[in-house]
């Protein structure tokens, strides 16, 4: 053999070893796969028993110093038994596959800046988006975020104005030992929409007053939800929470937002494409919540514009190192007067227990009591879920 081919074969030995290092060393991976069965029964036509999977997978390439990129994706997030082919749900990328987050990020100094496929949150319930676009963070003693994406192209032949959907906004925070606060501004415009160009101006407070904790935000909403009609909106929430035990926790929370019966207004109460949603009223730590069941965001929880005057007690009680269980009260009545509706109440249960490492079962119970004029229509839904965190 020559001492040529020798060599080669050296190093070809010393790169199929060193390639798995290296690629590992720049790859790091997280995600979870969830198995999760469900039973809904709206009080009338609706009711079914179902069952459904997600496996998702998130990774960082740390292409450089401060050079990275950022992937997420979600494999078979189907209903079993939900058409697709033979061989089950998800083996084509078009049966229960998506990518939510595909973005590249460059850091320097106190700059950091995102191009790509991302979400953006500003408060629970003023901004929520997943979207293409350009983040850019100005980190300092009050960081300063700011953002831009693009909603719709708007294309197409059929439309007038072609001008393009998008989303923007801005955020300054700032946090101390026992608080931290965000005041933020966003907006969303879709001259193709009826000429919707609608704005949102959020602040946050959140504070650590050991033994009780502490948050409150308001929103107010403003702009044009249609060439005819003005966007309107004001909510605020509060919640208070302590460990009355080592074991118990317990706390409250006051929701409202202001309805209106004028033709020409319509409530606001989030901007954006609502990615990630929020549900309140029904969080137990399961899991489960803001998912098939719930109640979503509380602010809309009439709808038609109606706002709302709401208030949820709730406890978490850690029954054992492994199983932590959660119980919930809320009622609330519709701010503007609805005809042949007076109020609702939910009830939650909740057990949250850990099987094995990494390895969480939720499971959770939800009750509505709908009162009006006619009736009393009564809501039971149920989830469970097996959870691998990795």
């Amino acid at each position: 053999m020559s001492k040529f081919l020798k060599v080669m074969i050296v190093l070809l030995t010393i790169v199929a070893v060193a390639t798995p290092v290296m690629a590992e060393d720049r790859l790091g991976l997280s995600g979870q796969m969830r198995v999760r069965g469900w039973h809904i029964d709206d009080g009338g036509d609706t009711t079914e028993s179902f069952a459904d999977q997600r496996l998702r997978i998130g990774g960082k390439l740390s292409i450089a110093e401060g050079v990275s990129v950022t992937f997420r994706t979600d494999l078979t997030e189907k209903t079993w038994g939900d058409g697709g082919n033979t061989f089950g749900a998800g083996r084509l990328p078009q049966d229960g596959m998506q990518v939510d987050r595909a973005h590249l990020d460059l850091a320097a100094g106190n700059l950091h800046f995102r191009a790509g496929q991302q979400y953006i949150a500003f408060g629970n319930s003023g901004f929520d988006a997943q979207d293409a676009g350009l983040t850019l963070n100005v980190m300092g003693p009050i960081p300063v975020t700011a953002f831009w994406m693009l909603a719709d192209q708007n294309t197409d032949d059929d439309d007038i104005d072609h001008s393009d959907a998008y989303y923007y906004g801005a955020r300054v925070a700032h946090k101390g030992g026992s608080y931290a606060s965000q005041l933020f501004v966003a907006g969303q415009q879709d001259v193709n929409n009826g000429d919707e160009s609608v704005q949102v101006v959020g602040l946050t407070l959140d504070l650590d007053l050991a033994p009780v904790k502490l948050y409150g935000e308001a929103e107010f909403f403003t702009g044009d939800a249609d060439a005819n009609v003005d966007a309107v909106g004001t909510q605020v929430m509060l919640d208070a929470s302590m460990a009355a035990t080592e074991i118990v926790t317990v706390g409250g929370q006051i929701f409202y937002a202001m309805g209106t019966d004028k033709a020409d207004e319509q409530q606001y109460v989030v901007l954006g494409n609502d990615f990630g949603g929020w549900d309140p009223l029904f969080a137990l730590g399961t899991g489960l919540n803001n998912e098939q069941i719930g109640a979503g965001r509380p602010y809309d929880l009439f709808g038609g514009s109606n706002g709302v005057m709401a208030g949820r007690l709730y406890t978490s009680i850690k029954a054992t190192d492994a199983a932590t269980v959660g119980l919930s009260v809320a009622y609330a009545e519709p701010d503007e007067d609805i005809a042949g509706l007076d109020s609702a109440m939910a009830l939650a249960a909740g057990l949250n227990y850990t099987v094995m490492a990494n390895t969480k079962l939720g499971l959770q119970l939800e009750y509505i009591d709908i009162d009006d004029d006619a009736d009393t229509d009564e809501i039971f839904n149920a989830g469970v879920g097996l959870f691998v965190n990795f």
